[in-house]
């Protein structure tokens, strides 16, 4: 088992009792490290499956470890009866097994908490910038990251977020729902409340390891701390030059903060990276070393060669799509409508050793993305694009969930509202007020249906078609008692009527494509046992989880949902000051910094070659910039960069009109 590790590794696998803070370097194998590790206290008898719990930040991440572990353990089977998985998964399952009634809690999809963002933004008359959705629910996701009420805020004089704080969590206890976030606070201040719990699941895992360390925020680390209190048998693994989620409450200091509460804690750095060459690895520590970092790590690689990073300075962002286009056909030998032509003449050993699947093109905003894309299209490139947002959140997905929802919980107000008119069956407006009147009375809302089917008071379609949702929901629990997630997931497509309603849209069927093949990766339960824990998931999937690493075709993504990523080739797109970095005048030090570690992760990203552009202009969002080129070149070792010059096209003077003949 341990053969195959460097000095470094085996040091960190083979410890066993008490803390242990790995610092791992982009490339160096620390996936390879946390598995080698679970397995090492297993079969070594250190510790049961079942006391082990491994935290990852990603759902994918969690399914690759799931891989690893079941070919390294001698008995594949331990896999099921560790506790693996993301945060807030985790908390998701503690919370539905401690109590009955956190099981009948319902986690809040993203539609739905905009929805309700929205109705407490207008009743209290708040817009404008500042009050958009989306800024307001990002405001209130760092405050439950924080383990901020409220009051909290109020009393940081932020007195009107802390009362559309206090209204919309107010609605969320209400109609015992959960956001996102509350699956990690919520298990935090029961176990504040009840020792009993928190010693309960104490004797439940005795060793705990957690991936991704430095994307951890203040509500992540205080369970982590609540957890391990009394073995304090808590290993972290993460980089310090790979923080790059700050918006979302992470912060670099959480490690020197571990470093304070576990002094015992051993410290191992994994450094030799086995992904890149050194040359790459030299040009991504110059932009590193700019940051004041004590707990770097200092990567170092066995290949020694590598070609020189290539930089194109460009006119507009036409030109740079042109030129990422010509690099990508230069270096696959002709790719022009998808026909690659060898050549035994070529000048460069670049050349037609790569696929389109080699290819990887990044950028700061998904605004850049639009004259990449035409520029592929316009050559016949194949790619895939990674949006922001997972390619299940669609309307129609979101209805279907609904539907498992309120079959297995027809008290469920909050479902029913989603799913009593879609697909349109004449329940219009009037109807949905009669039914709200009846619900307002104390009838529970499965009764109200029940009552409006049978109320000769009602017109008769309304009575035909709430009889008819009635129909469809019984059929809905006969299919979740008895079959597979995924199979009701397929069965309930086709007998709620959402698949004809959706059928000329090709966004729903990707959708429920997708959907159905997440469902089938719990493995066969009932979904009765499964659906609570796949609405969890769902919301677990990063956007470069759907990356397809098998598609052979060009891949176009954010610097963000590049991480954990790698290709032999990477361009960084748009190295201009004001997008990268991406930093406004009212932010600090620490956003330069943390812009620059995003650099440094998007450099690692790449094992064979490295090609980077900016440009003297930019239409970004609606106006042209004139650009500056971002100070982060300047800190790339000269040594390691060839520049490019790109002569500005020119424009073909148009025929002069010439007399036809006829002889």
């Amino acid at each position: 088992m341990l053969e195959h590790l460097n000095e470094a590794q085996r040091l960190a696998v083979e410890h066993t009792e008490g803390s242990l803070l790995i610092l791992a370097g982009a490339g160096t194998g620390k996936t390879r490290v946390l598995t080698h590790r679970i397995a090492y206290l297993i079969e070594n008898k250190i510790v049961e499956p079942r006391q082990v719990m491994a935290v990852t930040f990603a759902r994918k991440a969690a399914l690759e470890m799931t891989t690893r572990l079941e070919a390294l353990l001698s008995q594949p089977s331990w896999v099921r009866e560790i506790r693996m998985g993301t945060f807030h998964s985790v908390s998701g399952s503690l919370l539905r097994e401690s109590t009955d009634a956190a099981a009948k809690l319902e986690l809040m999809s993203e539609a739905d908490q905009m929805n309700l963002i929205k109705e407490v933004l207008k009743q209290h008359s708040l817009s404008g910038p500042e009050w958009q959705p989306l800024e307001v629910i990002r405001k209130i996701s760092l405050a439950k990251g924080r383990l901020l009420s409220p009051d909290d805020l109020a009393i940081d004089n932020d007195s009107k977020l802390a009362t559309v704080y206090r209204l919309y969590q107010h609605t969320l206890e209400k109609d015992y729902l959960l956001d996102f976030d509350d699956l990690i606070s919520r298990l935090v201040f029961r176990w504040e409340a009840e020792p009993a719990l928190l010693s309960r699941h104490q004797k439940l895992f005795r060793f705990i390891l957690v991936d991704e360390f430095q994307d951890v925020n203040e509500a992540q680390y205080r369970w982590l701390h609540l957890l391990t209190a009394p073995h304090r048998n808590l290993c972290v693994v993460g980089d310090t030059d790979q923080s790059i989620y700050g918006f979302r409450g992470s912060n670099i200091t959480i490690f020197q903060r571990f470093q304070e509460d576990f002094p015992e804690a051993q410290l191992i750095k994994l450094e030799q990276n086995f992904r890149s060459s050194q040359r790459i690895l030299a040009a991504a520590a110059g932009v590193i070393s700019h940051n004041a970092n004590p707990l770097t790590c200092k990567l170092w690689s066995e290949d020694a060669s590598g070609p020189l990073l290539r930089l194109g300075r460009l006119v507009d962002e036409r030109q740079e799509a042109h030129f990422v286009v010509t690099e990508i056909e230069r270096l696959l030998g002709g790719s022009s409508h998808y026909q690659i032509y060898q050549s035994k003449d070529t000048d460069s050993l670049e050349e037609n050793q790569y696929g389109f699947g080699d290819f990887a093109i990044l950028y700061r905003t998904h605004a850049q993305s639009r004259p990449l894309v035409e520029a592929l299209s316009a050559a016949g490139i194949p790619f895939q694009l990674l949006g922001e947002k997972a390619p299940f959140a669609t309307q129609a997905a979101d209805s279907l969930l609904s539907y498992l929802c309120y079959a297995m919980d027809t008290s469920s107000m909050n479902d029913l509202q989603v799913i009593f008119n879609l697909p349109p069956r004449g329940l219009g407006e009037k109807a949905r007020q009669w039914l709200n009147g009846e619900i307002d009375k104390g009838i529970d809302p499965w009764e109200a249906l029940r009552l409006a089917s049978r109320n000769l008071d009602l017109p008769i379609n309304y009575q035909a078609a709430t009889d008819m949702l009635r129909r469809t929901i019984i059929s809905l629990q006969n299919l979740i008692n008895s079959l597979s997630l995924s199979e009701v997931l397929a069965r309930a497509w086709e007998e709620t009527g959402l698949h004809h309603h959706f059928q000329s849209s090709t966004s729903a069927e990707e959708s429920f494509r997708w959907l159905h093949l997440l469902a089938a990766l719990p493995g066969g339960k009932p979904a009765t046992e499964t659906i609570p824990a796949f609405l969890d998931d769902l919301s677990q999937w990063r956007t470069g989880d759907f990356f397809d690493p098998r598609a052979d075709a060009v891949s176009l993504m954010t610097l963000h949902a590049a991480k954990g990523l790698e290709f032999p080739v990477v361009f960084i797109c748009g190295l201009e000051q004001d997008l990268l970095p991406l930093t406004h005048k009212n932010q600090g030090k620490e956003a330069l910094q943390e812009e620059r570690r995003l650099l440094y992760v998007a450099m690692t990203r790449a094992r064979h070659l490295l090609v980077l552009s900016t440009t003297s202009r930019r239409f970004l969002y609606g106006e042209r910039r004139t650009c500056k080129v971002s100070p982060f070149i300047k800190e790339i070792p000269s040594s390691c960069l060839e520049k490019i010059s790109v002569p500005a096209s020119k424009k073909k003077k148009p025929p002069k009109e010439k007399q036809l003949t006829l002889f």
